[in-house]
């Protein structure tokens, strides 16, 4: 086991890609914390599935946009854990579809102050947990679309954009005290919400599927497949990596011009 007596934070931990993340975490031998903000059901299934393989898991509840309750929410894992070791950023809400100059400006600030000010958020209280213990693995949850022009998508995708190059600041400062910290940047990805919305003929199940069809791969992936790269970027098997971006992608970054 990769992972034996580390400590995991994973946000938005519960469901989806973060329920694929805490699980693959668990079995790597991880204790986790597991971060949520209104799915209790989801989030106890995540922690009962855990402790089913012999790991010590935790729910704890916080909205990481606040800095108090993100506070608070590191406070009660090192009381109960003693330390964090791992910390996954997945925590994430819907954004507004829409062209820009419709945009209300308080669903942006919304939207960008759980994805980007929520990641800087948890980075920066337990970065200094782990540079005091020189040692800490962080993965920041970004998008494809933020590495580039997304149409109709000006919350989500700077506040993507701006995940991946706080990854890329901290990586730089933090690489002194032992501290990696990566970004990965999922494509379409098979969650309940994917799946529900596909073959409706809904405006958004519409996108989705023109997305799979622009994707070389032609299909999206599993959240297990995301889980899987986050893995690797937490372990020792990348212990000379901190600071990247990975696609998780299908090849749509690879095909420039839409094959």
């Amino acid at each position: 086991m990769k992972l034996e007596g580390n400590v995991s934070l994973v946000t938005g931990g519960g469901r989806g890609i973060g329920h694929a993340i805490s699980l693959a975490l668990a079995r790597e031998g991880s204790h986790v914390v597991v971060n949520y903000v209104s799915d209790l059901e989801s989030v106890q299934n995540t922690v009962n599935e855990i402790k089913e393989m012999g790991r010590n898991a935790i729910p704890l509840k916080a909205n990481v946009a606040k800095a108090d309750e993100v506070d608070a929410m590191i406070q009660k894992a090192l009381g109960e854990m003693g330390r964090i070791d791992i910390l996954v950023n997945n925590a994430g809400i819907r954004s507004q579809i829409g062209p820009a100059i419709e945009h209300s400006v308080d669903e942006w600030d919304r939207v960008v102050g759980v994805h980007l000010r929520g990641t800087y958020l948890c980075c920066r209280r337990v970065g200094q947990e782990m540079v005091n213990q020189r040692f800490g693995r962080i993965v920041n949850l970004a998008s494809l679309a933020g590495m580039g022009g997304t149409a109709f998508r000006s919350d989500y995708g700077p506040a993507k954009a701006g995940i991946i190059n706080l990854t890329k600041t901290l990586a730089v400062e933090w690489a002194r005290y032992n501290v990696r910290v990566n970004s990965v940047a999922p494509g379409i990805v098979e969650t309940d919400l994917i799946k529900g919305a596909v073959g409706t003929g809904a405006k958004t199940a519409t996108n989705i599927e023109k997305a799979i069809k622009r994707t070389p791969m032609r299909r999206s992936a599993l959240p297990e497949e995301v889980a899987s790269v986050v893995l690797f970027l937490v372990s020792d098997d990348s212990s000379f990596v901190t600071g990247v971006n990975i696609p998780i992608d299908g090849g749509w970054t690879a095909d420039i011009v839409g094959y």
